[in-house]
């Protein structure tokens, strides 16, 4: 039977709420460019077609209705200011936290289909008989899993038994979506702007 254990700390997984914000952030903004990106190609595309044929008005409401089609699909992104300031927010809560609690490990052993969370002294924490989660996500630093009513959040640093490649396999056959998400430096740079 397969085991992976990861071996963190209250403050590590914290941090690495942020990295599960810009996974999310990221995901909502491909979402918005894909179709942005579709309608821009068919809109050069048929207003092209129209100049050709010389119907200059077909031509400029094309153009027009491919950008009021790309402003609604770009709508969600509209919101990305709160999300910068709801991560620097994030993080000044975190620095308040005292070197106590950022320091107090946590355990979360994968076995068979289960999953314990074990504090510092080894005591259980909780206890997920049967794992049957949703969309689970990875970035090139995090595993986020949907567990039941919660969510956990496992740096990838963190894993002391058993091998990432394994964990990801594990992860595939106890979800009914594994996505993976492109979390690039530019965009952990972007929260810095203001």
């Amino acid at each position: 039977m397969e085991r992976f254990v990861f071996e963190t700390t209250q403050g590590a997984v914290l941090e690495a709420a942020e990295e599960a914000a810009l996974m999310d952030y990221a995901r909502v903004r491909a979402n918005a460019a894909r179709p942005c990106v579709l309608v821009a190609v068919l809109t050069v595309g048929f207003a092209g077609y129209f100049l050709f044929k010389q119907d200059w008005k077909t031509a400029l409401y094309t153009v027009l209705l491919g950008l009021l089609l790309s402003a609604f699909f770009w709508l969600p992104m509209l919101g990305s200011k709160r999300f910068r300031t709801g991560v620097q927010n994030a993080r000044a809560q975190r620095g308040n936290l005292t070197n106590t609690v950022r320091a107090k490990s946590v355990r979360f052993v994968f076995e068979g289909d289960g999953c314990r969370m074990l504090d510092g002294k080894d005591a259980e924490v909780r206890f997920w008989k049967d794992l049957h989660m949703g969309e689970v996500r990875e970035s090139d630093r995090l595993f986020w899993l949907p567990v039941e009513d919660t969510s956990v959040l496992l740096p990838k640093s963190d894993l002391k038994e058993g091998a990432v490649d394994g964990f990801r396999r594990w992860l595939r056959s106890h979800s009914r979506r594994y996505r993976v998400c492109r979390v690039t430096e530019r965009l952990r740079r972007s929260i810095e702007r203001e």
